[in-house]
């Protein structure tokens, strides 16, 4: 197998990178974790070190070289698979799939075998692997007395939802299928016992998130909304991630994501969204059902597009922005962190951070 080691995201507002070391050459030997890149961004120096062990292969880039984030900088060659290629010239014609560090990475979290993954242009990425994901059911068996019930594959995942509301409910429709073994919602306000959806009820409050991640819960989705402000799911997120949960993306089944685009941490797509190609989706975002975020546009941390918001190509969300149901954004608009859009608004000029846009247009101050 190849592994191809791509120019990591560093800041969500620059696509491109400087690169202003490179430490191997082609052909080389390289254990995992050695420092194969320096790169820079208009703020910081970022390295990046070998995924894992093998021998470099393809490496076109130069010093000086400015890098799309995504494009390849290499490839890491396994040493035991190209041995083998070359005691069987007769394999020789069969294409060798190339793998993503950020593939594997991704498989692994989501335990997803690579071997499972359908290869896109002789490739498999992270949005292959997060679609194999997507697609996997548990398996379904008639029990002892004729009724259906699941049997957990091995890749079975134990998960949590923090909060009981809409949106845990909205969460669990869409990791309908998707393996995670969803043990319950917590939630501060109601009662232990009362049922969200689809046979998923409240076992506790957040108190609780300590007790179950030392009982080997890893995965954990916010199921906490907001329809004026992303405070509260913020500062859940950032405390589960800082409690050591894995908070992985969740993209329902009906949604439409371009391969070409960029998906955090946590994040939500819902159903009946669509992301079209080359955008960036931050860390914790809701895209909610039936929203719509055309080509080249970024939607930073936290933001939440309501039910039916509509972005055109170019549009930038501020990170903690709300843009609400059937709101409308035109093509290249700037809006500025921790706005709030009302629903139904039409925003066709570039909106300050802090600010709050009425349905009739009209601008005010937070």
């Amino acid at each position: 197998m190849t592994v191809l080691v791509e120019a990591p995201r560093v800041n969500a507002n620059e696509d491109n990178l400087q690169l202003i070391e490179i430490k191997v050459a082609q052909g080389e030997s390289v254990e995992q974790g050695a420092l194969l890149f320096v790169l820079e961004t208009t703020k910081a120096a970022v390295e990046v070190n070998a995924p894992e062990a093998g021998v470099i292969g393809r490496l076109d880039v130069k010093i000086g070289d400015f890098v799309a984030v995504g494009s390849t900088l290499c490839e890491i060659v396994d040493e035991n698979a190209s041995a083998s290629a070359a005691a069987s010239p007769a394999d020789s014609a069969v294409k060798e799939v190339a793998i993503t560090a950020k593939a594997r990475k991704a498989a692994s979290e989501l335990g997803i075998d690579l071997a499972d993954v359908t290869p896109s242009n002789g490739r498999i990425g992270e949005a292959e692997v997060r679609a194999a994901a997507s697609c996997r059911s548990e398996a379904i068996v008639a029990g002892s007395h004729g009724a259906q019930s699941a049997v957990p594959s091995a890749s079975t995942r134990r998960a949590v939802i923090i909060g009981g509301g809409g949106h845990a409910a909205c969460l669990i429709d869409a990791l309908d299928g998707s393996g995670y073994e969803i043990l319950g919602c917590t939630d501060q306000a109601l009662p232990v016992g009362h049922h969200v959806c689809a046979g998923i009820s409240v076992i506790g409050t957040q108190e609780s998130l300590e007790r179950l991640l030392a009982e080997g819960t890893r995965y954990a989705f916010i199921g906490i909304g907001g329809a004026q402000s992303s405070e509260a799911r913020r500062a859940m997120f950032e405390r589960a991630a800082a409690m050591g949960f894995i908070l992985p993306p969740v993209i329902h089944p009906s949604a439409i994501v371009s391969k070409a685009t960029r998906i955090g941490d946590g994040c939500h797509i819902l159903a009946g969204a669509s992301i079209g190609p080359r955008c960036t989706i931050g860390n914790n975002v809701i895209v909610n059902q039936g929203s719509i975020v055309c080509h080249d546009s970024v939607v930073q941390d936290n933001a939440h597009l309501t039910p039916g918001a509509i972005l055109a190509g170019g549009v930038s969300v501020g990170a903690m922005s709300v843009v609400g149901m059937g709101a409308t954004v035109l093509l290249g608009v700037q809006i500025g962190a921790g706005c709030l859009i009302h629903n139904g608004a039409h925003i066709s000029a570039n909106v300050a951070d802090n600010t709050i846009i009425d349905a009739q247009g009209r601008r005010h101050l937070r």
